[in-house]
């Protein structure tokens, strides 16, 4: 029997070690599909996603740890970068998500600004989707935000202009991770009646 989507929820974890087991191109679509039902602002759709296996992936790994290596090198802050990409090498499948409605020429501020947030917004939400799929699935994965640190590297081998918003690594999981602490809801959540 599927998993419910408030099962998904709670049992989605951010997995950091897979099994080294492919995941089948039909369960990928599927993972996909759930993506692209994401609500987006004024029916936009900002989001395309490039799904990296075998070598492909294997080369994103090595320009995302060149430049983790490059950055540490010269003394930057690579935060959990180097973590990510060593994560995003066992995982067997990776996922750029792209916006392609962003463009570097253009002025993000004012109405421009709104539109952008709201497409980012639109994006985060096919990610959770995506996510949560995975978890009703029974795969793991990992949101990854550290791959800004390789953006332009990244964008130079794909040939891209458009914003990478994130990567999330997809595979079986090979561990169970407890539950990370949440906020009580009467701690983040203000009730207004009038």
């Amino acid at each position: 029997m599927p998993m419910d989507v408030y099962e998904a929820i709670a049992r989605r974890r951010s997995i950091r070690k897979y099994k080294d087991r492919p995941v089948p191109h039909d369960l990928l679509a599927k993972l996909l599909d759930a993506a692209i039902k994401a609500p987006s602002g004024s029916n936009r759709q900002p989001w395309r996603f490039v799904v990296l296996e075998g070598p492909a992936k294997d080369r994103l790994v090595e320009i995302f740890s060149g430049e983790v290596n490059r950055m540490r090198a010269a003394g930057d802050d690579i935060g959990s970068a180097a973590e990510s990409a060593r994560i995003m090498g066992q995982a067997p499948v990776a996922i750029l998500v792209y916006d392609p409605l962003w463009t570097p020429d253009e002025d993000h501020n004012g109405a421009n600004r709104h539109r952008s947030l709201v497409d980012t917004q639109s994006v985060g939400a096919a990610i959770q989707n995506l996510l949560l799929a995975a978890t009703a699935e029974g795969l793991g994965s990992l949101w990854i935000a550290d791959i800004y640190v390789a953006e332009r590297p990244i964008a130079e081998w794909l040939g891209r202009r458009d914003e990478l918003v994130a990567a999330v690594s997809i595979g079986w999981p090979d561990q169970s991770p407890a539950p990370r602490p949440r906020r009580a809801r009467d701690e983040v959540t203000e009730w207004i009646s009038s």
